[in-house]
């Protein structure tokens, strides 16, 4: 079954879980934010996301490179437009 994916903008200086949480949207967290499972695939559209270490474990460097990060992980320094999935 494919997922569903939706699109969210999220204003800088904000973690995105936090975010979410806000506006009632939730993302598959099993780890409760620890970025150990690695079930919080987002994809980040527009704007700059660091990566950080648990990306690094989770994903490939073209993966890293097409924007993929962990949605509970990811801190957004400046505005940013991202792809959730379901």
């Amino acid at each position: 079954m494919k997922k569903k994916s939706i699109i969210v903008k999220c204003p800088a200086n904000t973690r995105l879980q936090n975010y979410l949480l806000q506006k009632e949207i939730h993302i598959l967290t099993p780890c409760s934010g620890r970025g150990n499972c690695g079930k919080c695939k987002v994809r980040v559209l527009e704007g700059i996301a660091k990566i950080n270490t648990m990306d690094r474990v989770w994903f490939s460097e073209k993966e890293l490179q097409e924007g993929y990060r962990l949605g509970c992980q990811l801190y957004a320094q400046e505005p940013l437009t991202v792809e959730l999935y379901l």
